[in-house]
């Protein structure tokens, strides 16, 4: 089977492997889509020093199964959970599998990933589906991951809400604020350079800021700030981020940055008096694949507004390149696998 490889800084091989052996509670994937997503650009751009293979937004084909699998049979159309709790560790077992501290991750735990032919995966990770194409399915992925910024944040009816940040996480946040009732949104980005995913924030009902133009410190938003702020950009943008919260705000985040970009300082006494509250959200384990899915295929999210380009596996290096250079008319990129 064929797997690409990557190396930053965006240096490519497609190679031919070997699949191991498939174990008892092991199901071999035949890959049919795979999403790039951001971690993806970062890899290729800034952590990958020696080749690995890498992709974890997947939907496929169950190929085979190990003898004892219970959970899918051959034919069965899956998407790849990219994070699955154990079942088995204490937190689990006390009904917390959000806090899994043994969980399965594709990322770390397998040697062949998204964008290649196959893969084997633990029978844990495979979530069954009908009625959606494959290109439609593995978008089930990242929006797990904006529900779960999404739910840490606990949006409520009336609220105005910010979301920072206009990838496809943030854009999902801001559909899925939208459905909760929220009053007004606002959109902010730091410049107007991806007019696709500026169009598609004003189309799911936000108010775009961009701060290259305006000074977010004397926005007039209605109420004097925002309720809530789901924060899907660098650290440095949460001092931005307290400043805009009202009294009492909270504040979800799940950007990340490596080296100085991930450290931020900010005035604790400001944040304490304020009486606000910063969350962390880490989709890993990655729950609400099956609401995920049941919002794609009812419309609710509407992956043709987020998926702008589909292309084969061979073409990946030029539309990750593509991405990196010119992603004006970028929102989401999937890779499909000719029927």
């Amino acid at each position: 089977m064929r797997a690409v490889y990557v190396k930053a800084p965006f240096e490519f091989e497609v190679r031919e492997v070997e699949l191991p052996k498939l174990k008892e509670h092991e199901v071999l994937v035949d890959i049919r889509a795979c999403a790039v997503c951001g971690t993806d650009m970062h890899i290729a751009d800034h952590e990958a020093e020696e080749w690995q293979t890498f992709g974890h937004e997947v939907a496929g084909v169950v190929a085979e199964v190990g003898e004892f699998v219970t959970t899918c049979k051959p034919g069965d159309h899956i998407v790849v959970e990219s994070s699955s709790f154990c079942h088995t560790c204490e937190n689990c077992r006390n009904g917390e599998v959000e806090r899994c501290t043994s969980r399965f991750s594709l990322s770390d735990d397998l040697d062949y990933k998204g964008f290649g032919d196959y893969m084997i995966i633990p029978q844990e990770a495979a979530v069954r589906y009908e009625g959606l194409d494959f290109r439609d399915a593995c978008i089930a992925e990242p929006l797990g991951v904006a529900l779960d910024l999404f739910y840490t944040a606990d949006v409520r009816l009336n609220e105005d809400v910010a979301v920072i940040g206009l990838g496809p996480i943030g854009l999902m946040a801001i559909a899925l604020a939208k459905m909760a009732g929220a009053r007004n949104i606002y959109a902010i980005q730091r410049s107007g350079r991806s007019k696709a995913r500026i169009a598609l924030a004003k189309k799911l009902g936000a108010q775009v800021i961009l701060t290259s133009e305006t000074d977010l410190s004397s926005y007039p938003f209605p109420r004097g700030g925002v309720d809530k702020v789901l924060d899907t950009a660098s650290p440095s943008t949460l001092v931005q981020a307290f400043e805009i919260a009202n009294f009492g705000g909270v504040v979800a985040f799940l950007g990340i940055d490596f080296g100085p970009g991930g450290t931020v300082t900010f005035d604790a006494n400001y944040f304490h008096l304020k009486k606000l509250q910063l969350r962390s959200s880490f989709a890993a384990p990655a729950l609400w694949f099956p609401r995920a899915l049941d919002l794609i295929r009812s419309k609710k999210i509407d992956t043709n507004d987020f998926i702008t380009q589909t292309f084969p596996l061979e073409e990946l290096e030029k539309m990750m390149k593509k991405q990196r250079d010119d992603s004006s008319d970028v929102i989401k990129m999937v890779m499909v696998k000719p029927e």
